[in-house]
């Protein structure tokens, strides 16, 4: 087997190099997202359409569409636990006599609710 120039070539291909810095190869490229809303004027900042809240680590889909809800509430809404009760304890909308962000607790404010409607005062279990 004889030993030539090109053959350690295809062995051993050399890296592409930029022109600017011949000695560092070539790095990719990174896209530019576009802005959201069109970009220009100045943005309203999101907020959840149940509780309220603008900050959130992922909005996530509700009844109005994709990125409506924060984290807490989409996933509540993709469970089917997301109730007009519920609210994360962070939201600016909280109140203790309204709402609770324990869906026990919100449901034994429903029973409530509909004893009280009905008339009928049922003692509520618990478990």
């Amino acid at each position: 087997m004889s030993s030539s120039p090109t053959a350690s070539w295809f062995l051993y291909p050399t890296p592409v190099h930029s022109a600017e810095s011949p000695g560092k190869p070539l790095a990719k490229k990174l896209k530019k997202k576009p802005a959201p809303h069109g970009g220009n004027g100045p943005q309203q900042p999101r907020r959840c359409s149940h509780c309220g809240v603008q900050k959130t680590p992922q909005w996530r889909a509700g009844p109005m569409g994709a990125k409506t809800l924060c984290n807490a509430c989409g996933v509540r809404f993709k469970s089917g636990r997301l109730l007009p009760e519920y609210r994360p304890a962070c939201s600016p909308t909280f109140s203790t006599e309204l709402h609770s962000n324990n869906h026990r607790k919100v449901l034994e404010m429903r029973r409530k609710k509909e004893s009280e409607e009905t008339g009928l005062a049922q003692p509520v279990q618990s478990f």
